[in-house]
C-alpha cells in the first residue's frame, strides 16, 4: 500500500471533499482523484461516496481513516530516525479548553525558541486525545487524570483546578460564593452530550448527591455554551482554563461548585519517552502549567506533587 496514496486519501476525509483537499495539497482535483482511484484500486475496495455535499465514507473507508493514522504517524518517525533529520518531530495533544491559557501561548513560545523539536499540536476532546494517544499518534498528552490500564503510557498528574458554574450577568453567581451540589441541582444546564469529560462529572457529582441533572441544550462547543448561557437559556460548568480570556465573558458570571474539580496529568507515550525530544517538550510543557499556578493566572488550581 503507498503511504503517499493513503495521506491523499486522509486529506480527503478530512475535509470532505476532493476540491478542498486538492487545493491544500497543491494539486489538482483531477490528479488527486486518480490517486484516491488508484488506492480504491490497489485496496479492491470502494473508500469514497460522492454526494451533494462532498464525499463521505465507505465502512472500508472509515475503517482505512481509523487504522492508517498511527502507521503515518510512525513512518515519520522511521524517516526521521533513518534520515537523521536536524529537527526532532514531536506530536502533543491538549484539550479545546486549555486553548487560551496553556496551549497558544506555549506554541508561540516554542516558535520563539531555536529547538531542536519540531512541535506537532494537536487539539480536541478529551475522549478524542486519549484515542489517539493509545493510537500513539500523541507523544505527550494533557488528559483528565484516571486509572488507564494502557501499557503504552506513563501518567503524571500535574494540576487540580476547581469547576465553575457559568451564568449571564442577571444571576446571582459570585466568584466569592462557591454553591453546592443542591444549588446547582436547581440550574438547567447546558453541555456537550457524553462522552464529554465535564458532562460526566457534573452528572456523577450531582448523583452521588441524590440531585438530578436538568438538561437545557446539549452544546458540544465552549463558544456555544457560554452564547446560549448569556442568551439566558441555562447555565453551563466549566474548568477555569476554558473561560480564561474568553473573548464572551463580558455578559456572564461565575462560582466555583464547592467540591467539584477536576485533575489534569501529562501523560507520555512510553515507547517515545526516551527520545530527548520528547523529554524536553514534556518538561517544558510541564513548567509552563506550574508556572501559570504560581503565578496566579490560573485561579483555584493547585500544582500535585507526585512525590
Amino acid at each position: 500500500m503507498d503511504l503517499a496514496l493513503v495521506n491523499c486519501f486522509l486529506r480527503v476525509a478530512e475535509f470532505g471533499s476532493i476540491n478542498r483537499a486538492a487545493a491544500d495539497l497543491e494539486m489538482t482535483q483531477p490528479a488527486l482523484a486518480r490517486r484516491i482511484a488508484a488506492l480504491e484500486h490497489d485496496l479492491r475496495v470502494q473508500l469514497l461516496v460522492r454526494d451533494a455535499r462532498g464525499v463521505r465514507l465507505t465502512e472500508a473507508g472509515v475503517a482505512l481513516a481509523n487504522g492508517a493514522r498511527p502507521i503515518l504517524r510512525q513512518a515519520e518517525l522511521l524517516r526521521a530516525e533513518i534520515g537523521r533529520q536536524v529537527k526532532t518531530q514531536v506530536a502533543i495533544g491538549l484539550p479545546f479548553s486549555m486553548n487560551r491559557l496553556v496551549t497558544a501561548p506555549f506554541a508561540s513560545d516554542h516558535l520563539r525558541t531555536e529547538s531542536a523539536v519540531s512541535l506537532r499540536v494537536y487539539e480536541g476532546f478529551i475522549h478524542h486525545l486519549r484515542e489517539w494517544a493509545h493510537q500513539s499518534l500523541i507523544d505527550v498528552a494533557i488528559l483528565d487524570d484516571r486509572d488507564d490500564d494502557s501499557s503504552q503510557l506513563e501518567r503524571h498528574p500535574l494540576i487540580r483546578e476547581q469547576l465553575f458554574v457559568v451564568g449571564n450577568h442577571e444571576t446571582a453567581l459570585s466568584l466569592d460564593r462557591p454553591i453546592q451540589a443542591h444549588e446547582l441541582g436547581q440550574y438547567r444546564l447546558i453541555l456537550p452530550g457524553r462522552p464529554n469529560l465535564i458532562r460526566l462529572s457534573v452528572e456523577t457529582y450531582l448523583k452521588q448527591h441524590g440531585e438530578k441533572f436538568r438538561r437545557a441544550a446539549d452544546a458540544e462547543t465552549l463558544a456555544l455554551c457560554l452564547s446560549l448561557v448569556n442568551d439566558g437559556h441555562g447555565y453551563t460548568v466549566m474548568p477555569y482554563c476554558a473561560l480564561y480570556e474568553f473573548p464572551s465573558l463580558k455578559g456572564i458570571k461565575a462560582a466555583p461548585i464547592g467540591d467539584l474539580s477536576i485533575t489534569w496529568a501529562m501523560y507520555i507515550n512510553k515507547a517515545r519517552r526516551h527520545s530527548a525530544g520528547v523529554r524536553q517538550t514534556a518538561q517544558a510543557l510541564r513548567a509552563a502549567m506550574t508556572r501559570l499556578v504560581q503565578d496566579g493566572r490560573w485561579a483555584l488550581a493547585q500544582v500535585i506533587d507526585e512525590g
